[in-house]
């Protein structure tokens, strides 16, 4: 039951954020103040809810490993954390500088780091896993120093920007519900077993995507009267968010795949690493330090983070991927054995378990 809830939300995400969008829009104004004040009161706890639902499930192990290819993974942390905020400032600067809170919106979206969907997508185009896990964990930590000062940077002409303040709530938004999490993963793995933890999952997906909807519908309704009365103030960012993917994209598959030469099995945690953000930061940090009108600005990325996520998938997935890319098959002789070992490009852990036989 939880399975399919959690699988239907997830498919269905961009049509229940939209939908989320419009009862904010159709009810906030019917809403009396008290209500509104309500709504208000449960944004911090609703996004330290999201937030730490949607940490559960990563494995604090892996940042050992995170430097096995550290060329990679610096690119990988310039292009985004450095190039893909560079890349919305202009776009944010173009379409929402009418109103500085969305654009501070946009720029927070641009600066947050890449959350799951890096691995997720990685996974399922069997794209190098380790630099993908690497990617997310790494950008993670570097964010946490990082968007405070960033934002200072990029938006604090327009935007008032206490950065004590920004980092207090990282601290509070973000390494607080991560620790939490990773309480929460040991306390799941001590009583029930690494191999239970699937079991698990759907329930902090569902209630981290729930919550992410609450908050959406929440700074829709508090600005309800204003956004009904000025509806043409999104339409501008909403044409800035759609480039923003159009662009980053193509931009970050020409310069690690055509101009550095990566190859696709490199490329593809990396690409998406630069385009697809955790939005899920991006909002909570939104909704707490700036108000609803910058969390609005982020929420309009997320209508079109994964369509477009989706689309590359299916270019990806039609590649033909060449012959240094491609699974090589070896052969290792053991004892009187010929043991045929695949090795998935550089980062193959069972070609080095065999080499210390």
């Amino acid at each position: 039951m939880i399975n399919r809830a959690n699988e239907i939300v997830k498919r269905q995400m961009v049509w229940l954020v939209l939908a989320a969008v419009l009862f904010g829009f159709l009810l906030g104004p019917e809403m009396s103040k008290d209500f509104l004040k309500e709504l208000k009161a449960f944004i911090l706890p609703s996004a330290f809810i999201m937030l730490w639902a949607s940490m559960i499930t990563m494995k604090v192990e892996h940042f050992a490993k995170s430097f096995a290819q550290p060329k990679k993974l610096l690119v990988g942390n310039l292009m985004s954390l450095i190039v893909a905020p560079l890349l919305m400032l202009p776009l944010a600067l173009v379409f929402a500088s009418h109103s500085p809170k969305i654009y501070a919106g946009l720029v927070m979206a641009g600066i947050a780091p890449p959350g799951g969907f890096v691995t997720y997508w990685s996974m399922i185009l069997n794209a190098n896993m380790g630099l993908a896990v690497s990617l997310t964990i790494t950008t993670f930590v570097v964010s946490l120093f990082l968007i405070p000062w960033g934002m200072k940077w990029l938006v604090g002409g327009k935007v008032n920007v206490d950065v004590m303040f920004l980092f207090k709530k990282i601290l509070i938004l973000v390494v607080g519900p991560f620790i939490l999490a990773m309480i929460t993963r040991w306390l799941i793995i001590h009583k029930k077993g690494e191999k239970n933890m699937g079991k698990f999952k759907p329930w902090f997906s569902l209630i981290s995507s729930l919550m992410a909807l609450y908050l959406v519908f929440a700074g829709v309704s508090l600005k309800a009267d204003f956004l009904v009365q000025h509806l043409q103030i999104l339409i501008l960012p909403l044409v800035g968010a759609l480039l923003y993917y159009l662009i980053a994209y193509p931009l970050s598959y020409f310069i690690l795949h055509k101009w550095l030469k990566y190859p696709l099995f490199d490329a593809i945690p990396l690409i998406y690493g630069t385009a697809t953000k955790n939005l899920s930061i991006g909002m909570g940090l939104a909704a707490a330090a700036f108000g609803p009108l910058t969390l609005l600005g982020v929420v309009l990325c997320m209508v079109f983070q994964m369509p477009l996520a989706s689309m590359w998938f299916k270019f990806f997935s039609k590649q033909e991927i060449s012959e240094h890319e491609k699974v090589i098959r070896m052969k290792f002789k053991i004892g009187d054995e010929d043991i045929e070992v695949i090795d998935v490009y550089e980062n193959c852990e069972l070609k080095e378990e065999v080499v210390r036989k």
